[in-house]
């Protein structure tokens, strides 16, 4: 079981880096007729962090990170790239079963039309409805384990109540699902009761609360630092780095990617009699968008670093092409990256 339990958290295995992307948007697409489900994803604005101390030459470190991704189609979501998931790695066995559905296809190195660099990937989940069921049961022995006096919450510290046990215990035990998926949906059905349903709006407030701030006096701060001459590549920022005038905070707040993602996505929150329904898109639509918005933090120090060495970067690509590119992976496989390709043959990473 704790091997089964391990796959809740395998969407954020973090891996050393210094590889960032400012924003990201994701367009999800599910064909229920060919039982598979394909996602376009575009990282806008790559660039080499620094700041931290624990990286001499972050810019020689964010290509290193770069051409591994090649190799192997490591793809991430949010707001790093190391925030990621290599299927070339080693996994517990029920780990493996679902990322086993996955196919990833590298995309083009571009630009956009302001000159931002960007990348792009396609991800293919093939028999989708046993890969949702497969994840199902994850996350069903999950919250089996929480009946058994397991805790939840950022302190690790939360004990469900008894109310929400009980209703657990019946939602399992006529066969509903936790997870639903549905053309323009992705949906998560939690059984709850009051108290445990109000504990979980206070958790989306706190993260709200910690990211929003940050956010703001970090785009300020390196903002300030760059305009005096500092190394863009240093993005680190002491949230007391920056004072916020009245007059700013407005401007500030509406910028900040945990702010303007509530706005700029189809998310909602919605409380049914002894269930809450947390759910992505809308329901019967074509294609499912996730918006991530961009930092503030880019720049083009990675981007002229790779026209030097003679990297491919197609310049000036508009997002009506994108579309085009995506349309078109759903009509044919997928080209997996070289490390990748090697594994699913049976070789070794080196190929052989």
């Amino acid at each position: 079981m704790k091997k089964l339990l391990f796959a809740m958290s395998f969407v954020l295995l973090l891996l050393a880096g210094c590889l960032e992307i400012d924003g990201q948007e994701l367009a999800i697409h599910y064909d229920a007729g060919a039982d598979r489900i394909d996602v376009h994803v575009v990282y806008r604005g790559l660039f080499a962090e620094g700041g931290s101390g624990s990286e001499r030459d972050p810019l020689a470190k964010a290509r290193k990170d770069l051409a591994e991704a090649k190799q192997s189609g490591e793809f991430a979501f949010w707001c790093n790239w190391p925030m990621a998931l290599d299927l070339t790695r080693e996994f517990p066995a029920p780990v493996r079963a679902m990322l086993d559905h996955l196919d990833i296809e590298n995309g083009a190195l571009f630009t956009d039309p302001q000159g931002v660099l960007c990348a792009q990937q396609f991800v293919r989940i093939r028999e989708a409805k046993a890969f949702v069921q497969k994840l199902n049961l994850v996350f069903e022995l999950w919250a089996q384990a929480q009946l058994l006096g397991g805790t939840s919450g950022r302190d690790g510290k939360h004990a469900w109540d008894a109310d929400t046990k009980d209703l657990v215990r019946e939602f399992l035990r006529s066969g509903e699902k936790l997870l639903v998926v549905e053309p323009g949906r992705l949906q998560a059905r939690l059984p709850l009761s009051t108290a445990d349903h109000q504990w979980l709006k206070r958790q989306l407030e706190l993260v709200f609360l910690d990211n929003m701030p940050r956010e703001t006096v970090r785009r300020l701060a390196v903002a300030e630092r760059r305009a005096g001459g500092g190394d863009p590549a240093d993005t680190a920022a002491a949230e007391a780095a920056v004072v916020i005038g009245g007059e700013q905070l407005k401007k500030q707040v509406q910028q900040a990617p945990s702010f303007r993602f509530f706005w700029d996505n189809e998310l909602a929150v919605v409380r049914e009699p002894e269930l809450t329904c947390v759910s992505f898109g809308v329901r019967d639509d074509k294609v499912l968008r996730v918006r991530k918005s961009a930092g503030g933090l880019y720049h083009p120090q990675l981007l002229d670093a790779l026209r030097e060495a003679g990297e491919a970067i197609e310049d000036g690509m508009p997002d009506q092409e994108l579309e085009r590119r995506f349309e078109a992976f759903r009509q044919r496989d997928a080209v997996l990256p070289p490390k990748l390709a090697a594994l699913r043959a049976g070789k070794g990473a080196d190929g052989k």
